[in-house]
């Protein structure tokens, strides 16, 4: 039976013999991101923008959509509460057709972008991050270029290379721009490559083994960082390369440093969505290349990206080699030089993906018949005009970059618009811009360089606020506890990825500013003084949420957090640190040590004066709208997400039993 078992994969894995699986892998990848986007947004709902939770949506329903506000509120009398819900749940379904490989027409995928445009909008600032936006264009891109309009889904009949070009330079875009603002923002970290010495302590939501990644050498955390920098610039020109080889080593570069950041952090779907953008980098059709052919190709790829890495960096000087300090390595690359280079290789890189897209279509529609070749041209022009769109906001990485003339066709709002990122199918990215949470060496009483191979040590202060309660009229403070961001220094990271808590994550980026640019924190400390379920569920605090436990004052501090360290030789030069000792020579005594700096928000009551003017001022609503009715819709969130979850995996698997004795009957036939 475990032979059969191998030979069926086999088969299924060999692509001559099953063209198209790529395409249909592809379309089930994001159906399961979509999914995976739906049941976060259901679970968190109520909590954050459900009538008593901490931004309603009611408001930005009304002016977001007026006419859909009018139809479902005015006329049928259904709150925007129900609104979401209704657009969750039905997401969450499609999504799972989607999935399980049941439908995969375009309408579907772009009904799923629809229904998560309208979530993302009604989240406000819960869901203002680069990775929802990426999900929208992703999925927008998927619906008109890759998934079929003449079937309900994919048939493996070869695989819509058409159509994976527009995948690919989407990931091409996002990978360069993320490397290249890096450069532009002039980050000491990213300059003197020590920006993995403060990453995993800094990170929003640090992984279960990111204090273990945070231990390592100095020298392989700045190879890292010039890793990173290849992959995300030089490399990414090879995921638009016309041969496969080229693509697939690309897409196995980027696939490998997407892990690496899975197993050190949590960015809940964006490693996932990025590594299933991946995959049309992987399709070849039905042409074969010679193994000669291939190794000529990886040789050149080799010395390609072995030149890049020439020209970026610099593995000491003269001066080095006199003092043997040979493990230092520099970065040469400054932001003229980028914009530079770079202006020259985005025209050529639009223009070629252009080309490429033409001559594929080509090639695929010689020698069929005249339906198909109808169908192959709508689709070379539809997926070009989408890639001219989706390289809109490259054009705006240099000053010096003008907008190719062809663009002078379109719509002048419409391309203000697009570069704006208001809209799916086009939008700028820059992850990781710039490195927080970098300590000042002056604080620390450096007075010369100390750190390892000559540069200044790296101070992490972590900023991280802390919300404290009084308990029941209690005099003692008591340190509310989060589900997953940092908090007590014994607390080990915890996994929480594909999903997101919007709420811990913006309390890392609360940390950054003041509590008058976070009105929502206003809004959740008046939550919690009124005991509100939907709110309080959102944070670890059952006594609370059971109200055995009332929350009489609340203040907020504000810490410096870092990582605890393993006494070692670089360890011990960078001045502030903790050292911990190891129980059973595997976990940390002290996962985190953390000094507290000041009072982020002074002690409010329910009453107090300062906090109803906050509210006043802000426009925030006091109190829990919904009383217990709110509660029970709080604690049946999760039953409905279980219920989903079963309905996924009932549809999955029977579909897969329908299709393997269909499969079975087709060969006893023949």
């Amino acid at each position: 039976m475990s032979f059969d078992v191998l030979n069926n994969a086999s088969e299924l894995l060999d692509r001559r013999k099953n063209p198209g699986r790529l395409t249909s892998m592809y379309l089930k990848s994001m159906g399961y991101l979509y999914l995976v986007a739906f049941l976060s947004y259901f679970v968190q709902y109520p909590g954050l923008s459900s009538r008593s939770g901490l931004i309603p949506s009611e408001e930005i329903f009304r002016g977001s959509f007026p006419q859909l506000y009018k139809a479902v509120v005015v006329r049928k009398g259904y709150d925007a509460d129900m609104f979401a819900d209704a657009v969750t749940i039905a997401g969450a379904f499609l999504s799972t057709l989607a999935a399980a490989g049941i439908v995969q027409h375009g309408l579907l995928y772009l009904s799923l972008v629809a229904a998560y445009n309208v979530l993302y909008t009604l989240g406000s600032d819960f869901y203002s991050f680069q990775w929802d936006i990426l999900l929208l264009e992703a999925g927008f891109l998927t619906g008109v270029c890759i998934a079929p309009w003449t079937k309900l889904k994919w048939q493996f009949e070869g695989e819509n290379e058409v159509g994976g070009w527009n995948i690919r330079f989407l990931l091409f875009k996002l990978m360069l721009m993320s490397g290249v603002v890096k450069i532009q923002a002039n980050c000491p970290t990213w300059k003197n490559l020590t920006a993995l010495e403060f990453h995993f302590a800094t990170q929003c939501l640090p992984g279960p083994l990111a204090w273990y990644a945070h231990q390592m050498h100095p020298l392989l955390l700045r190879l890292g960082v010039a890793a990173t920098f290849v992959i995300e610039m030089p490399a990414a020109l090879l995921l638009i390369a016309p041969t496969h080889t080229l693509r697939k080593i690309g897409a196995q570069l980027q696939i490998f440093l997407q892990i690496l950041i899975i197993l050190t952090g949590n960015y809940n779907f964006f490693n996932l969505l990025t590594m299933a953008m991946c995959i049309p980098c992987m399709m070849a059709g039905d042409r074969e290349s010679s193994r000669r052919w291939t190794i000529m190709q990886r040789l050149c790829c080799a010395a390609f990206l072995a030149a890049c890495c020439l020209d970026m960096f610099a593995w000491g000087t003269f001066e080095d080699a006199w003092n043997r300090e040979f493990y230092k390595i520099r970065f040469k690359m400054d932001s003229k030089k980028c914009e530079e280079l770079f202006g020259k290789a985005i025209p050529i890189a639009v223009q070629g993906t252009l080309l490429f897209v033409m001559v594929t279509g080509i090639s695929s529609a010689v020698g069929s018949t005249r339906t198909l070749r109808l169908c192959t041209s709508i689709r070379v022009v539809v997926c070009c005009a989408c890639i001219i769109f989706t390289a809109l906001p490259l054009y705006q990485l240099t000053p010096n970059l003008k907008k190719p003339a062809f663009l002078d066709i379109f719509d002048a709002k419409i391309l203000r618009r697009i570069e704006r990122g208001r809209g799916p199918f086009s939008n700028g990215y820059g992850l990781f811009r710039r490195m927080t949470g970098v300590g000042e060496t002056s604080a620390a009483n450096v007075t010369e360089p100390s750190g390892w191979a000559g540069v200044d040590p790296s101070v992490v202060a972590r900023p991280e606020i802390i919300l404290e309660a009084q308990i029941n009229g209690s005099n003692e403070w008591r340190e509310l506890s989060f589900r997953w961001k940092p908090g007590r220094p014994d607390a080990m990271p915890l996994q929480v990825a594909p999903h997101q808590p919007r709420l811990d994550w913006l309390m890392w980026f609360a940390a950054l500013g003041q509590i008058g640019h976070n009105p929502w924190l206003v809004a959740f400390i008046d939550k919690l003084l009124h005991g509100c379920p939907a709110a309080v569920d959102l944070i670890n605090e059952p006594g609370i949420l059971s109200g055995k436990q009332n929350v009489t004052m609340v203040r907020a501090i504000l810490y410096h957090y870092d990582f605890t360290r393993v006494d070692t030789e670089w360890s011990r030069r960078i001045p502030g640190v903790e050292m911990t000792t190891m129980i059973n020579g595997v976990r940390p005594a002290n996962v985190w040590s953390r000094r507290r700096l000041w009072q982020y928000v002074t002690p409010l009551g329910a009453d107090s004066a300062p906090l109803k003017m906050s509210l006043r001022q802000f426009r925030i609503r006091s109190g829990c709208s919904d009383g217990e009715s709110q509660s029970y819709r709080s604690r049946t969130r999760e039953t409905w997400t279980m219920i989903c979850a079963a309905l996924f995996v009932c549809l999955s698997t029977e579909w897969r039993r329908f299709s393997s004795r269909r499969q079975v009957a087709k060969l006893k036939i023949h």
